[in-house]
């Protein structure tokens, strides 16, 4: 069975009437038209699988509905802290489709961080888990706006629960008003906040124009095999799971497990048997990683290869051997999984090629918060694993501020394109040019088929003393593709001391949780210079630091920059 877009599976069933009009729209059609396919699912207290049809998800999304416009939170702002479960799904949907508008925050975010992200979207309202009552009752100390907590998995004496407001809007169904809403498709439905990487999180305000024509990018750009499984991993705060991931899937009747917390991925993914997930590239690493090294300690390598051969004189023929040839490096991931869909930064090569030879099918996205977040999607990564595919057909691309190599920053207009930073008209102007195309902020360079290369972030960009520009994600793949050990890798400037005098270097900070390796000096030393031999004159690393711990990182695994340290510390491995 061929890969085909959504688009094209869907074109003569969910899609016939047309494209979606808004999220509301959507549930409602599904419902119509398959109201008893499962959609969604998770695991109960004692671990076995709930199962929730298209039915069950948009009777829950309108029931809460009326029951949260009946305790009059009609037009309020309100946050969502919460673990991934069904329940947030349904009220992120509810909110910002006719209550209000919904702000996902990380649930694990610390007090300070928490109460500044609530004062700064008006929060009126959290709905959260149980676990989180007390870290919000200490927020609101800092957030005088913020008045109500809706306990979102059960009761908790003093505050109104999820399933009070549900079983409130059941009883209003003679006098339905939140089903009868007609929406402002252009209003405010959403605002997420920026990761916060290099800098303070910035509130992108979405509408449900926006949050509508993201799904329908996806589903131009995504291709599948059919009617197959995928699991929910990434935090639901991120735009990349609930609004590209859970928003498409639920679109085009595709059932989604939904894992919970990330702790708990590879003990889920066993039970769900997942054929696709959603992920970011740290991810992929690791499953990569992970698989190799097993296959290393048992000995198999040759006999890997030996697969990986066979597989592909099969596949000649139009045969995939792969579950059959590899079935033991497919038992941890649930035997079934045959598809990774990536975004969130470049990936590894390596890694792609690798998991391709398995039969791991890799598709490779670009996208930001504030584009909804789906840019370009590479469904077609083994033969050009470096782009990052084409824009979605309802998008347009250009690049402003090129250099002599066609490298410039990377803008785009589209329909699912923000409006605006919440609160924050000069933020907002200055990501926007004449023509209304925002300013991504990233580095790349279009080829003449139009596929999009990306070099790095701009604000990650170092500019050295000579002029010459450096970014360094383009090093950190590198290194990453020669150092297969190492679990955290992150190129930056950093003042290096020697006696008195003092300059700026680029470091390479390279994080190895096997002490045994990561004392191994020798080894890293002779891989580094092998690395740099590869590498111009000008961006040489100079200097490695080896952290006895993983560096900070953001819930979706990405390095925090603004936290890497301005000095080198002297301990690591001199490469000058």
């Amino acid at each position: 069975m061929r890969y085909r877009t959504e688009r094209e599976i869907q074109s003569k069933s969910l899609l016939k009437e047309g494209d979606y009009l808004s999220i509301r729209e959507m549930l409602k059609r599904i419902n119509r038209l398959i109201p008893d396919k499962k959609i969604l699912a998770e695991l109960d207290s004692e671990n076995n699988i709930v199962y929730h049809t298209a039915s069950d998800i948009y009777e829950e999304v309108m029931n809460l509905g009326e029951g949260m416009l009946e305790v009059g939170l009609k037009d309020a702002h309100i946050a969502i802290v919460s673990e991934n479960c069904y329940r947030y799904v349904i009220a992120d949907i509810c909110i910002s489709s006719g209550v209000g508008v919904v702000t996902p925050v990380d649930v694990n975010a610390p007090v300070q961080l928490m109460a500044t992200l609530l004062e700064k979207c008006d929060a009126d309202a959290v709905i959260c888990g149980a676990e989180q009552i007390d870290t919000i009752r200490e927020v609101q100390q800092y957030c005088p706006r913020l008045k109500e907590i809706i306990t979102m998995d059960r009761k908790v004496e003093g505050y109104c629960s999820y399933d009070e407001l549900v079983e409130a809007g059941k009883k209003r169904t003679d006098n339905s008003i939140y089903r009868n809403i007609i929406l402002d498709l252009e209003s405010p439905a959403k605002i997420l906040f920026t990761s916060g990487t290099t800098g303070a999180n910035k509130g992108v305000v979405l509408s449900n124009a926006n949050l509508t024509a993201n799904m329908i990018n996806c589903i131009d750009s995504i291709t599948t095999r059919g009617d197959n499984t995928s699991m929910s991993i990434l935090p639901m705060h991120h735009a990349t799971e609930i609004n590209t991931h859970i928003m498409t899937r639920i679109g085009c009747g595709r059932l989604t497990y939904i894992s919970g917390n990330m702790r708990h991925m590879m003990r889920n993914i066993k039970i769900f048997q997942p054929d696709v997930v959603t992920i970011v590239p740290m991810i992929a690493n690791a499953f990569y990683r992970n698989i190799m090294n097993g296959v290393r300690k048992a000995g198999k390598e040759e006999k890997l290869k030996k697969g990986i051969k066979l597989c592909k004189m099969f596949d000649k023929f139009g045969i995939d051997i792969t579950h059959k040839i590899f079935s033991d490096v497919y038992m941890p991931f649930g035997g079934k999984m045959n598809q990774i869909v990536c975004g969130g930064s470049m990936l590894n090569p390596v890694t792609i090629k690798g998991l391709g030879d398995l039969g791991i099918k890799v598709e490779n996205g670009y996208g930001i918060t504030e584009c909804g977040p789906l840019i370009s999607l590479n469904s077609d990564t083994l033969s050009e694993h470096l782009s990052v595919g084409h824009a979605c057909p309802g998008l347009k691309v250009k690049l402003a501020n090129t250099d002599e190599n066609g490298i410039g920053e990377l803008c785009v207009k589209g329909k699912s394109v923000f409006k605006e930073y919440y609160k924050d008209p000069a933020a907002t102007a200055a990501v926007f040019d004449d023509e209304g195309y925002f300013n991504t902020g990233d580095s790349a360079w279009i080829d003449s088929t139009g596929k999009i290369f990306l070099v790095g972030r701009k604000k990650n960009t170092i500019v050295l003393e000579n002029g010459k520009n450096v970014c360094p994600e383009e090093i950190e793949n590198v290194i990453e593709s020669r150092m297969d050990f190492a679990n955290d890798i992150v190129v930056y400037q950093a003042e290096y001391f020697n006696g008195n005098t003092s300059r700026q270097i680029i470091c390479a900070g390279i994080f190895i949780s096997d002490e045994s390796l990561r004392a191994d000096r020798k080894t890293i030393t002779d891989c580094m210079e092998r690395i740099n031999n590869e590498l111009p004159n000008y961006k040489k690393i100079e200097y490695v630091e080896l952290p006895e711990t993983e560096y900070e990182k953001t819930s979706t695994r990405k390095i925090k920059r603004d936290s890497l340290p301005a000095m080198c510390s002297g301990k690591g491995i001199i490469l000058m």
